[in-house]
């Protein structure tokens, strides 16, 4: 009789060999024949995954383990699948799952990241990561970027679509939006945009220009894949001798920045396209040193601050105070 296992897949999830040689196949657990599997050793060792992996990774790892116990139900090897329901008792809320510290770099560090980027990266790369530094992009949605949404005189670039794993889709909460550019990357991107249109009358191909970021090493034109921008940011944050940071800590970076130098909340988030400005400052408030503080006492108190009956019926109340404490 045939035995499904672990170690042998069915061929529809070969596509998650990286999963099975990363998180399940070293494991002891998954080394032994398939109806021998419990659901607290699937459920003990997605834990383990979550301690050290992302949300994402877990629910990856998970897919693959129950798309191998489907096959097994099919082929009538086993009843139930005991990796249903797993991943709520393992991972917080989806809402919740994404929520990370803010860790921007400052601008001295943006500066310093972004002179390495220019030094030992291609063209292309480097305007993905000028992108988010510089108008707050989300990764998704800098690898999206197309000509057509370019607006050089308005300076502005209309945000449509977001990109991952070969997917084009909606951007976070499913709204367009534009967001203005500032000109010196608007410089750089009519720059860049008319040397692809070049490189593109060379190849024989029209001289179109859809896509902006496009994978050299890819078959047909497709983005960067998240991973290798995730990628490539360790790699420069660790030549330039910064502390390593994610693409998303450029959107930060971006924000704070902007906020810092008294920008509009409400300017700033429909820049970033958050849903609501409660968003963007239970995100971002503590990274502003003093915002908000402009004269307390003054708005407090009023003429009555510059008042010198005042000010000492304030000092004698401070005398009081200390002399009963004497008394104490």
């Amino acid at each position: 009789m045939e035995v499904i296992s672990f170690s042998r897949p069915p061929c529809c999830i070969i596509r998650g060999n990286n999963i099975l040689r990363l998180h399940i196949w070293p494991f002891h657990c998954f080394n032994k024949n398939i109806d021998e599997i419990g659901r607290n050793d699937v459920k003990d060792h997605l834990r383990k995954v979550f301690q050290k992996r992302s949300p994402a990774t877990v629910e990856t790892v998970h897919s693959v383990i129950s798309g191998i116990f489907e096959e097994a139900i099919d082929a009538q090897k086993l009843r139930a699948n005991p990796t249903r329901g797993l991943l709520k008792k393992i991972l917080p809320p989806k809402r919740q799952r994404d929520l990370k510290d803010a860790d921007p770099f400052t601008r001295k560090e943006r500066d310093l990241f972004l002179a390495q980027a220019e030094s030992t990266c291609p063209w292309t790369e480097q305007l993905t990561l000028k992108v988010m530094a510089h108008a707050g992009f989300r990764l998704g949605e800098a690898l999206a970027m197309r000509r057509k949404n370019l607006d050089f005189e308005k300076m502005t670039y209309l945000v449509t679509e977001s990109y991952k794993r070969k997917r084009f889709k909606k951007p976070k909460f499913g709204k367009t939006r534009f967001v203005d550019f500032p000109d010196f990357l608007v410089t750089e991107l009519k720059d860049y945009a008319t040397f692809l249109k070049k490189e593109s009358l060379r190849k024989g191909t029209g001289g179109h220009v859809d896509l902006l970021f496009i994978e050299p090493e890819e078959k047909g034109e497709w983005p960067y894949s998240q991973r290798k921008i995730q990628d490539l940011v360790r790699r420069v944050c660790k030549t330039a001798r910064l502390r390593v940071r994610n693409p998303h800590d450029l959107r930060h970076t971006y924000a704070t920045i902007m906020l810092m130098a008294h920008q509009s909340s409400g300017y700033v988030q429909k820049q970033l396209g958050h849903s609501s400005i409660a968003i963007t400052m239970d995100i971002y408030c503590h990274w502003i040193p003093g915002e908000g503080r402009c004269g307390p006492e003054e708005a407090l108190l009023g003429n009555n601050l510059h008042n010198n009956r005042h000010k000492n019926l304030y000092k004698n109340r401070i005398k009081s105070h200390k002399f009963k404490e004497q008394l104490q």
